[in-house]
């Protein structure tokens, strides 16, 4: 079990925002559990319209804006979320978080995923091998956060 004694400082970069009230719901109420624990940041950005013929331009310029807003942490704190990434169990979460100084960026992107631009610069972390909608990621994600910073403190959270 891991102790700490330090407020997490996180930051979550999304593509769009989320429009599902009973998601955004869900996410406020993690966001209000992680208070005592953390410190989060969302930052937005501007999804890119699309259509059949301009998928990889959309992801170009959506990558770019993604790019821009991380020049301004350090490589090592970022992970991308993505389905091919590297898994973790809950309790190896808390430990790669803790091992950061309870620092980390988490990046979720829009409906196109990420650009070859983004993938290639940065670790890939995934919540599950199966894509899930931004909206849904960014619950989990949370969510996990939340627990990890249980297990860190060691609350009982996770059984």
């Amino acid at each position: 079990m891991l102790f700490f004694w330090y407020m997490l400082d996180i930051a979550i970069i999304a593509v769009d925002r989320v429009r599902n009230s009973d998601l955004s719901g869900a996410i406020a109420e993690y966001l209000i559990r992680l208070k005592p624990y953390a410190s989060i940041r969302m930052e937005e950005v501007r999804p890119e319209a699309f259509g059949p013929g301009t998928k990889e331009k959309a992801k170009k310029a959506e990558g770019e804006r993604i790019l821009k807003i991380l020049g301004k942490y350090h490589k090592e704190s970022i992970w991308l979320l993505h389905e091919k990434g590297q898994e973790f169990t809950s309790e190896d979460f808390a430990k790669k978080i803790g091992s950061s100084n309870g620092q980390a960026v988490f990046v979720i992107g829009g409906a196109l995923g990420f650009s070859d631009e983004v993938l290639n610069r940065y670790r890939q972390l995934s919540l599950s091998r199966m894509t899930m909608p931004h909206e849904m990621a960014r619950l989990v994600l949370v969510e996990q956060i939340y627990r990890a910073a249980t297990i860190m403190r060691g609350k009982e959270y996770h059984y």
